[in-house]
């Protein structure tokens, strides 16, 4: 008892180290080395820049600008327009509010939470690096040494006597001093936007209706297109029928056929139950032409005109249906195919 005891307590403890562990992860590891302060002003500069254009602006960057500024401002304008997000008001605050993270193709994503008047924007910018950084920064800095030279100082020290008024610099290092000044001076960071993505925020709730009505709508749209081909499907019958002057004469033709052999039957009819009226009307009793294509033993009108010619040719048969016994005893019950 004691044995397992020892043993639950060991397990518990390796799980719970485990646990551990895992909560304890290291963050994600970006594609290149960025800084989170620096850029995020960044990002908000370009939304400042980008989301509150004027028209001819807009003309210009939809259709001469960079991948960026077609990206960016176009999904401004689809979230004023189509999402009716309202005006800008301010970038939210806290540390949910930015985040960074590794994209594809060695992009970096930088998520900037907006708040507007109607609901909150996120805007996600895509950077890659700038190759052309270091050389230019290189060279600033070896421009700065040679003045400093020109004075008789080091970089470190011409630097604070030169941009000493300028509080938005950075002098703690020269490195720190060089990113703000092609920043600043040139607009230049190791960092390029490429790429701009702005989208509303839409609550749990908002966002399962437009599910539903998307799948609603999606439905609808495939029954009422094969609801539509059902309906031309059921049309292709009548095809042969349009383009095809043979068919059509020949179901006319059989068609007739049909109607005069039925009114030759009713003739025989009439005329097996008045024998005296069968020289008036044999004139007028057309002759069968026997069709290749059909098997006339089959057919049930042919039978129904033998039997009335048969009950006509006896004479003095009493009146009554075609099958009833003539004077010779002779009752014709119905006709088969011989079997040869």
């Amino acid at each position: 008892m004691k044995n397992k005891l020892t043993k639950l307590i060991l397990l518990s403890a390796i799980l719970t180290f485990l646990l551990a562990l895992t909560g304890c992860g290291e963050e994600e590891e970006l594609y290149f080395e960025v800084n989170r302060e620096n850029i995020q002003k960044y990002s908000q500069t370009l939304i400042e820049k980008y989301y509150n254009t004027s028209e001819k602006e807009q003309a210009y960057y939809l259709t001469d600008g960079t991948d960026f500024q077609k990206t960016a401002v176009a999904g401004f304008n689809a979230a004023e327009s189509t999402d009716h997000v309202g005006n800008f008001v301010s970038f939210a605050d806290g540390d949910d509010s930015f985040e960074i993270k590794n994209g594809v193709d060695g992009k970096i994503l930088c998520s900037q939470l907006c708040k507007y008047q109607n609901r909150d924007v996120e805007v996600i910018i895509a950077y890659k690096q700038n190759t052309k950084y270091e050389l230019d920064k290189k060279q600033a800095y070896d421009d700065l040494t040679a003045q400093a030279q020109q004075y008789g100082m080091t970089i470190e020290q011409f630097i604070p006597q030169m941009f000493g008024s300028y509080p938005e610099l950075d002098m703690t290092s020269v490195d720190a001093f060089l990113d703000d000044y092609l920043a600043l001076g040139s607009g230049e960071y190791p960092y390029e936007p490429v790429e701009c993505e702005v989208s509303p925020v839409y609550s749990k709730s908002e966002l399962m209706s437009r599910a539903g009505k998307n799948t609603a709508i999606g439905m609808g749209v495939v029954f009422a297109v094969l609801i539509f081909i059902s309906f031309v499907i059921s049309l292709l019958k009548y095809l042969p029928l349009l383009f095809d002057s043979d068919i059509r004469k020949a179901r006319a033709q059989k068609k007739e056929e049909q109607k005069q052999a039925q009114k030759a039957t009713e003739k025989l009819i009439i005329a097996a139950n008045a024998p005296e009226a069968v020289a008036e009307e044999k004139e007028e009793i057309p002759a069968f032409k026997k069709d290749a294509d059909s098997d006339l033993m089959n057919n049930d009108e042919l039978v129904a005109v033998i039997t009335a010619a048969i009950a006509a040719a006896s004479e003095g048969a009493v009146r009554g249906p075609a099958y009833t016994a003539s004077n010779d005893k002779l009752v014709v019950r119905s006709i088969r195919r011989a079997r040869k």
